[in-house]
C-alpha cells in the first residue's frame, strides 16, 4: 500500500515535529492515540505512553493499550483517577468534557514536569472540530500539542496511515467514555456507569457485534444505538427477549432500540448549538 503525496506530506510533518523530542502520549489504545504512539517510538527520542484507568472506561480497553505497548516496545505509565470526585462533572454539565479532560491533563503535565519530557501529545483530529467538544478548550489552555489538526488529518486518513504501517487497530471502532451517554444535566454516578458498562459488555459479547451504545436517559430508560448494519442480526424476537431481560437484570426499567442507529455524539443533537 502507497500513500497519497498529500497524505505523505502530512505524515512527513508529524515525524519531522517528533524527532529530537521526548514525547508523552495521552493514549487510550483508540486508533488515532495509538497511531501517535507508533510514530513517536520510532521517531522521538524519547516516548511515555499515559493511560487512564477510571470508571468511564471499560477494562479490556485498558487491557488492550497495555497489550499495544507491549508489543511495540514502547513505555507505557497507567495512573488511576475517580472523575466523580469532582463535583462539578458529577452534575453533568454540557462542558463535562472540558472539567475531565482538564482533570487528566493536569496529572499528565505533572508527569511531564517531573520526568522532563518535552511535549504532551494528544490524539485529536480535524473530524473532531465539526462536533461539540468542550474538551478541545482545555487542550488549548494547558497547551498540549494536536498534531492531527495542527497538520490538517482527519480520522479516514489516520486510518490509511495505520493500515500502510500494518497496525492491528487500524479498523477498531471509536470509543467515547461512559458519561457520554448519560443526557446532559442528569446527575453522573457509579451506579448509572456499571449499567451502562454492563450492558454493553452484554451486547457486545452475546451478539458479536463491535459498534454500539446504551444511552441511559434519567435513571431506567435505556436506549440502544445498533449500526443499521446489525439490525438484520440483533432485533429479532428471540433476541430481543434476551435483550429485555439482561438489561432489565441490570437495572433498566424500559429498554427501547434507536431506529436512526448508532451515531457518534448523539447527545449532542439535544444541544442548541447555533
Amino acid at each position: 500500500m502507497e500513500l497519497s503525496n498529500s497524505l505523505e506530506k502530512k505524515l512527513d510533518n508529524i515525524i519531522s515535529f517528533l524527532r529530537g523530542k521526548k514525547v508523552l502520549v495521552a493514549f487510550s489504545g483508540g486508533v488515532d492515540s495509538s497511531l501517535l504512539a507508533f510514530l513517536s517510538s520510532k521517531y522521538a527520542k524519547e516516548t511515555l505512553l499515559i493511560t487512564e484507568k477510571s470508571i468511564l472506561y471499560p477494562d479490556d480497553e485498558i487491557e488492550e493499550a497495555s497489550q499495544f505497548a507491549m508489543k511495540h516496545d514502547i513505555q507505557h505509565v497507567i495512573i488511576t483517577r475517580d472523575p466523580l470526585k469532582n463535583i462539578d462533572f458529577q452534575c453533568n454539565p454540557s462542558n463535562r468534557c472540558y472539567l475531565c479532560k482538564t482533570g487528566l491533563y493536569d496529572e499528565i503535565l505533572e508527569i511531564k514536569s517531573s520526568r522532563n519530557f518535552d511535549v504532551v501529545l494528544d490524539g485529536s483530529n480535524m473530524d473532531d472540530l465539526s462536533d461539540f467538544r468542550p474538551g478541545m478548550q482545555a487542550l488549548k489552555e494547558l497547551e498540549i500539542s494536536t498534531p492531527y489538526i495542527d497538520y490538517n488529518i482527519n480520522k479516514g486518513e489516520i486510518r490509511e496511515i495505520s493500515k500502510f504501517y500494518n497496525l492491528d487497530v487500524q479498523a477498531k471502532p471509536s470509543m467515547a467514555c461512559f458519561s457520554s451517554r448519560i443526557p446532559y444535566g442528569e446527575v453522573i454516578n457509579e451506579e448509572k456507569l456499571i449499567m451502562i458498562r454492563e450492558a454493553e459488555k452484554f451486547l457486545k459479547n452475546t451478539f458479536n457485534v463491535r459498534q454500539l451504545r446504551v444511552r441511559l436517559h434519567g435513571n431506567n430508560l435505556g436506549r440502544i444505538e445498533f449500526l443499521p448494519a446489525d439490525f438484520p442480526k440483533v432485533l429479532t424476537r428471540e433476541n430481543m427477549i434476551t435483550i429485555k431481560n439482561k438489561l432489565k437484570e441490570l437495572g433498566f426499567t424500559y429498554i427501547t432500540v434507536d431506529i436512526e442507529g448508532f451515531r457518534s455524539g448523539s447527545m449532542n443533537e439535544a444541544l442548541n448549538l447555533d
